[in-house]
């Protein structure tokens, strides 16, 4: 399955495509401060460089991906309704994914035995992103698939400390950014909680695209193996038609919704009155 994914949510911009779980091309661009906006308009000139370097036409694509947050509200905002407006022009299917949600699979793909925990991410100015998981492999009696291995407990939220430790009060283990774990080693210290450094996630993008996969699949377990062997060809054209047309019913790009948890920051300069967002 011919994957394009994307994600804008934070200081980067992170392109893949994936040839199911396989990554095909992969783009970075640092995105920071007044640069965001610059950067984000270099994603569309990038996927279509990536496409002809592929040999793959837009046509032979078959899924969209988008990062929905939580994040920047203006890389949030820009990366959603790129997505949503080329699923529409493709007549694609789209899948939204969450970062928290990205970064629980990451961590139970290096930790399986991990019962319980939260991720906790930097909402900025003294905020924090985070929710809770349990892990759905600690129940074996149960068949487990995507949807069932990350079980959110406590919904995603941005806060500030003292209501993170509200929200997460039965969460003995955190999984936080590098960053994060010095500011929070006196607060766990405190409290008697784990901290656990959360894996490095090099390309959001790659990363979201097989997640997205994974969901997918399970959702279609009757058809699974034609989803993780299906290429565009002649002799395939009616089964590609046949998929994509269930999965646009499942996956229409007008259910993706950004994940803000926030307001769009604003500073006031000068006596003029003039804002200039900086987020």
């Amino acid at each position: 399955m011919r994957i394009l994914s994307f994600d804008t949510t934070n200081n980067s911009v992170s392109i893949a495509l994936l040839d199911c779980e396989k990554i095909v091309s992969q783009r970075l661009f640092r995105a920071t401060g007044s640069e965001r906006q610059e950067s984000v308009t270099l994603l569309l000139p990038a996927v279509d460089e990536m496409l002809e370097e592929a040999r793959w036409k837009k046509s032979d694509l078959q899924l969209l991906v988008v990062g929905i947050g939580p994040g920047s509200f203006t890389g949030i905002r820009i990366g959603v309704v790129t997505a949503r407006t080329l699923a529409q022009a493709l007549n694609l299917p789209l899948v939204g994914v969450s970062l928290l949600d990205s970064y629980a699979a990451m961590l139970l793909e290096s930790s399986p035995d991990l019962a319980e925990f939260a991720v906790v991410l930097s909402g900025g100015r003294g905020h924090f992103y985070f929710a809770a998981y349990r892990n759905g492999l600690c129940q074996p009696e149960q068949e487990v698939s995507e949807q069932t291995r990350i079980i959110e407990v406590v919904k995603a939220q941005h806060g500030n400390l003292p209501e993170m430790n509200a929200a997460l009060a039965c969460n003995k283990t955190w999984a936080v950014e590098t960053p994060l774990v010095e500011a929070l080693a006196g607060e766990a210290k405190s409290t008697d909680r784990n901290l656990v450094e959360l894996p490095l996630l090099a390309n959001i993008a790659a990363f979201q695209g097989g997640l997205a996969l994974k969901r997918i699949s399970d959702s279609k377990s009757s058809c699974s193996n034609s989803l993780a062997s299906l290429a565009v060809s002649e002799e395939n054209e009616r089964d590609h038609n046949h998929l994509k047309e269930s999965l646009l019913v499942e996956y229409p790009y007008r259910l993706v919704e950004p994940l803000y948890l926030r307001g769009a920051s604003v500073t006031l300069k000068g006596n003029d009155g003039k804002a200039t967002a900086t987020n």
